[in-house]
């Protein structure tokens, strides 16, 4: 083991004991460079304190009170640094945040910093002297002030020029451009009052332009009242004057209304009217929606006219247009009753809509019902309908010949002993003018009561027809068919329409029809003259001769004749040299 030996010992103690004291030397004259540059720190701060360059001066006393050599006027200093030290790390503290706020658009953030400097600013000029120098030489030193005006006029026109985007933004991005508008404080603007009129100036503005785009090129009316009823809100909600929009949109609404009012327009009008009412609770006052019921109640009473003059498409078809501004089911299905009831062949062609009607007759009010229809289908069907207020039709059906060629058919009720409803038939005919049908409606069935060819037919009484030259029994005459038990209508005697008289007594007939016999001796190619009698006249020795002169036929024979005709008057004739005047009669027959 070494081992040193006693010599060494103190030679090595000795040294140590130096090297103590150099060091104790060494450390002595640094404390006092130390303290002597601490006092000269002091001094020179303190000087400065007292010039007034108070950012140097808190320099000055922050490096003195860091040389902790001595203790030397740290009261001083630390009283120095209270009052210096917090308004400049408050004031570079909001120079660098408020920078790090613009840079990332936290514009929130930056309006609280803004808060901050104006709470801080306002403690401070309103301090002590050396309060307000100190913010003073850092405002000067930080550009706070320039920097927070530059800041907040970029956001301002940042976000203006939002709103001037021609591709549009939503309410919530609105929303977000006045809010940040609003952070922006009052002094940037002139004052907090010139702050809130120039924001609403500016979306006031932005919102006329908008809607005024819409009605310049006379947009859908539901994008005009879309756009209109969002702009309500968000003015609203913005405290800002909407009787301009109210003015604007009313003035526009009532000038398109009008237009498809004057144009009869009445689905554009009703889709227009029913968009427009959107626009109600905020627009309650406004006059279009005076114009809207005046016009929907004109409307709705010019299809009830139509109605009442029988033009129901016409009616229904307004009362559909306005189907969105006015429920109209109700009506539309009484107007479409009403039609069926002027027009029960309407019904039957529904029932029947694989059938035809060519031939029909529609009735109202008659044989107890509000409306019948009686019509022929193309199959050779008879079919009658009856309508009773909202009831289903009731239908009977019967048949008919084939082929016929209907010239007309209507209801002849009586032509019924029985006051049952009876159609009647008017059709062409191969050997006479007219053929003549009737089918009587009864209770269980339809039952054919006539058909008859004839050249005329006359209804003379209930249950007797006058037929004019019938096919068959009473050919050529006027015949008379009466209904039988069945109430089928059939031949029973000819017509007389003669009186009958003997040839003297034609001279007191005059326009009578007559029927006399005699004797034609005296045919001529036209006409005849009958002698009605002769007598000699002794005091003139000549014959006094009575005549009739008969008219009307192409060819009168010798012989005796039942002769039928009409005593017409008197005609002047040459008898043997002497003029004489004979009554006339036009010859219809002779038997």
């Amino acid at each position: 083991m070494f081992k040193f030996t006693v010599y060494r010992k103190v030679s090595l103690s000795r040294n140590f004991f130096l090297l103590i004291l150099i060091g104790c030397f060494v450390a002595v004259s640094g404390k006092m460079v130390l303290a002597h540059q601490k006092i000269a720190t002091y001094e020179e701060a303190l000087r400065l304190y007292e010039s007034g360059e108070l950012v140097a001066a808190e320099k000055e006393f922050r490096a003195a009170k860091l040389n902790v050599s001595i203790s030397d006027h740290n009261e001083d200093i630390n009283l120095k640094l209270s009052i210096l030290s917090p308004i400049r790390e408050k004031m570079e503290d909001l120079d660098e945040t408020a920078a790090a706020y613009h840079d990332d658009k936290a514009i929130e953030s930056l309006t609280e910093t803004y808060g901050h400097w104006t709470e801080s600013k306002d403690k401070w000029v309103t301090g002590t002297a050396v309060q307000k120098d100190m913010y003073g030489e850092m405002l000067d030193l930080t550009k706070l002030d320039k920097d927070m005006e530059d800041y907040f006029f970029e956001i301002k026109k940042t976000q203006m020029a939002r709103l001037n985007n021609t591709s549009g933004i939503d309410s919530k991005e609105e929303e977000e451009i006045y809010n940040y508008l609003n952070l922006i404080p009052g002094q940037y603007y002139g004052s907090d009052l010139k702050k809130t009129i120039v924001i609403q100036a500016i979306f006031k503005k932005y919102y006329g332009d908008k809607i005024a785009k819409l009605l310049n090129t006379n947009s859908p009316v539901r994008e005009i009242v879309t756009e209109g009823n969002r702009q309500f809100e968000m003015l609203s909600d913005f405290s800002i004057d909407v009787n301009w929009l109210r003015d604007s949109l009313d003035q526009h609404l009532l000038k398109v209304l009008s237009g498809s009012r004057d144009e009869k327009d009445y689905a554009r009008f009703a889709e227009q009217a029913n968009s427009t009412k959107k626009l109600s609770s905020k627009m309650a006052a406004s006059k279009v929606f005076g114009f809207i019921e005046e016009t929907k109640t004109d409307f709705l009473t010019e299809a009830k006219n139509l109605t009442n003059n029988h033009k129901f498409a016409d009616a229904i078809s307004i009362y559909e247009a306005l189907t969105p501004l006015e429920d109209s089911a109700e009506l539309i299905t009484n107007t479409n009753l009403a039609w069926d009831k002027y027009e029960p062949i309407r019904v039957l062609q529904r029932l029947y809509t694989d059938k035809q009607f060519p031939n029909f007759v529609n009735s109202t009010n008659k044989f107890g019902a509000d409306s019948v229809v009686a019509a022929i289908s193309n199959d050779s069907l008879l079919y009658f309908g009856k309508i009773m207020g909202k009831e289903n039709m009731v239908v009977k059906e019967g048949s008919i010949a084939n082929s016929l060629e209907i010239t007309k058919i209507s209801f002849h009720s009586n032509l019924s002993t029985t006051d049952n409803p009876v159609i009647f038939i008017d059709a062409k005919s191969e050997s006479r003018d007219h053929r003549y049908m009737a089918f009587e409606v009864r209770s269980e069935s339809i039952v054919e009561i006539l058909d008859v060819e004839a050249d005329q037919l006359t209804i003379e009484s209930n249950g007797v027809l006058l037929v004019d030259n019938p096919v068959g029994k009473g050919e050529g005459e006027l015949a008379y068919y009466e209904s039988s038990y069945n109430g089928y209508y059939q031949y029973t005697k000819i017509k007389v329409d003669y009186i009958e008289i003997k040839k003297e007594e034609i001279t007191q007939n005059i326009g009578k029809k007559v029927r006399f016999r005699a004797y034609n001796d005296s045919p001529r190619n036209d006409s005849a003259l009958i002698k009605v009698s002769e007598t000699y006249n002794y005091d003139m020795r000549t014959y006094d001769r009575e005549y009739v002169l008969l008219k009307g036929q192409s060819k009168f024979s010798y012989g005796y004749y039942d002769f039928i005709g009409v005593v017409t008057g008197f005609e002047t004739i040459d008898d043997y040299g002497t003029t004489i005047t004979v009554p006339v009669v036009q010859v219809e027959k002779m038997e």
